[in-house]
């Protein structure tokens, strides 16, 4: 007869297959939409927008702040769709408008909700969206896919590394209050493999292929600190309201917005590098 030990190392066994599965299955659909033709790219950032902004809506009404569960959403399918003919940023100004024409129209009394409405719609709606201005800008001047790639291997790399050295050899609580598993150590650790991965990737891509080595790993680890601080800004989030994931719609990995909250930092800050590198 199995003992609760057994149960208990088949149930790890399971979740770690699981957790296996998932994530490779996300890390293959992510790299293809990456390399596909540019309408792929934004149908799937408009998608994954949607279910992310459905998510956080969940975590401020835990906190007892409700909004529209049907405005806010459309409006960051639309910003991802007006990044696909590069109408940004100066598309964003409808949005916003439609926030606060809205607030005025049902008569809303809670400063509150325009502003955390505005709040949603740059936090999910704009910064994702610079993932379709990066592969844009990489369309218009020549460049590789792989340039588009890059932040994305990086965040992983970043929060893998933090992740496994962490539990190896952390001592130390980054922010305990916030997020208890992080270590000074595991963010360290993060920083290096990052400074290491740009150094090298990024000495293969144009526009970085003539710089100096030592300024792609002032990239890489400018690029980790964001994925940390993404990470930890989520985080905030949802310990106010008790909960350790947005959701379970991936099951081991969390909700939509775990999966990608370090990028919501990491891509922004890669496309604006990009804009001013010729």
């Amino acid at each position: 007869m199995p003992s609760a030990s057994d149960d208990s190392a088949g149930s790890k066994k399971s979740s770690a297959v699981r957790r296996i599965a998932i994530g490779t299955a996300l890390g293959l659909a992510t790299f293809a939409a990456v390399f596909a033709a540019r309408p792929v790219i934004a149908v799937v950032v408009a998608a994954w927008s949607v279910l992310a902004t459905l998510e956080f809506l969940r975590l401020l009404g835990r906190a007892e702040i409700h909004l529209s569960r049907w405005l806010l959403p459309i409006l960051n399918a639309a910003i991802v769709a007006a990044a696909a003919f590069n109408w940004l940023p100066q598309f964003l100004l409808a949005p916003v408008a439609v926030i606060l024409l809205a607030a005025v129209a049902t008569r809303e009394t809670k400063p509150r909700v325009p502003v955390y409405g505005t709040f949603v719609i740059i936090y999910l709606g704009f910064l994702p969206a610079h993932l379709i201005l990066l592969k844009n800008l990489s369309w218009v001047r020549g460049l590789s896919p792989w340039l588009v790639f890059f932040p994305l291997a990086l965040t992983w790399v970043n929060d893998t590394a933090g992740l496994v050295l962490g539990k190896l050899i952390g001592r130390h609580k980054l922010s305990p209050a916030i997020s208890p598993n992080k270590t000074v150590e595991g963010y360290l650790a993060g920083l290096v493999f990052s400074a290491v991965l740009a150094a090298l990737y990024l000495h293969r891509v144009a526009p970085f292929a003539a710089s100096p080595a030592w300024w792609l790993a002032v990239v890489g680890i400018g690029l980790g600190t964001l994925a940390q601080a993404g990470d930890l800004f989520e985080s905030v989030f949802k310990r106010a309201v008790g909960l350790k994931d947005s959701s379970a719609a991936l099951a081991d990995h969390g909700g939509f917005l775990d999966r990608v909250d370090s990028l919501l930092f990491t891509i922004p800050a890669f496309y604006y590098v990009c804009l001013h590198l010729r």
